[in-house]
């Protein structure tokens, strides 16, 4: 799962007659359902603002494709390799990554720049997180500059969440902190899981270190949260400006089922 950058859009997936479809749920209610190809498995992973899908297809090979209102579209690939999207900025710039065929161990991250043919290599491994003014964070830790062609390193390696144009990485006892140039400017004690976080400093992860259990963030200190099903600290998870948590939880035969939680005033 994933959402917008103005979490007006929550992107999911379902099942239905053996195949598998990308989801929009706006306002917690479904709001779109975008066809897949016949005969291939989609996996949706990235929507903008404006409705826009990437993620990957397998079909012949793994493709990295983009969507818009039921129209379907794969992305360049080298000859040799698969590919897949991961993320999709505001811009309609989309991240993701190349793997060789004959060794799928070689990994390449790539830009798939709007209104630019090909594609844009950054670095090795996977481009995981794109920003709106063009950084692209690799799951090693570089953050590239598309503009001037310059990188940082973070000094961390994936996972890592990007949540109003700000960067956060998992932790042991420390959730990090980064902004879009890369300069550490907050650390979030006891923290392990980030999610998601607000325009009110209100972060949403999971906090421990053992166990590791769901709260928020405010003021400097974790809150627990309480409710008879407790939303799930690892995959997706954001918190809006309202105060509504949008997650997965455990449900039926241990399957991930989307959700929201609204927290009392």
């Amino acid at each position: 799962m994933a959402s917008s950058s103005d979490d007006r859009l929550v992107l999911g997936s379902y099942s239905a007659q053996g195949n598998q479809h990308a989801v929009l749920w706006r306002n917690g209610a479904i709001h779109q359902v975008l066809p897949s190809p016949p005969n291939t498995i989609v996996s949706p992973t990235g929507v903008n603002k404006h409705g826009v899908v990437v993620g990957q297809v397998a079909g012949n090979g793994l493709r990295a494709y983009r969507q818009l209102l039921g129209r379907f579209f794969t992305l360049y690939t080298t000859p040799g390799h698969h590919s897949y999207a991961t993320a999709i900025n505001d811009n309609g710039d989309i991240a993701g990554g190349l793997m060789s065929v004959s060794d799928p161990a070689q990994l390449t991250a790539v830009v798939w720049e709007r209104d630019k043919p090909g594609l844009t290599v950054v670095g090795s491994g996977q481009a995981v997180l794109i920003t709106n003014d063009r950084k692209v964070l690799t799951d090693n830790g570089t953050l590239f500059d598309l503009a001037t062609g310059t990188s940082v390193n973070l000094n961390a390696s994936s996972p890592f969440v990007l949540d109003n144009e700000r960067i956060f990485g998992w932790g042991h006892e420390s959730i990090p902190e980064w902004d879009t140039r890369g300069q550490r400017v907050a650390n979030y004690d006891l923290g392990v899981e980030p999610l998601g976080v607000n325009s009110h400093n209100t972060l949403f992860g999971g906090y421990g270190p053992n166990p590791v259990i769901p709260g928020l963030w405010r003021g400097g200190v974790w809150t627990p949260i309480q409710a008879d099903k407790l939303p799930l600290t690892y995959g997706y998870g954001d918190v809006t400006d309202d105060e509504v948590l949008v997650g997965n939880h455990e449900g039926i035969r241990g399957l991930m089922t989307a959700a929201q939680w609204f927290c009392a005033p």
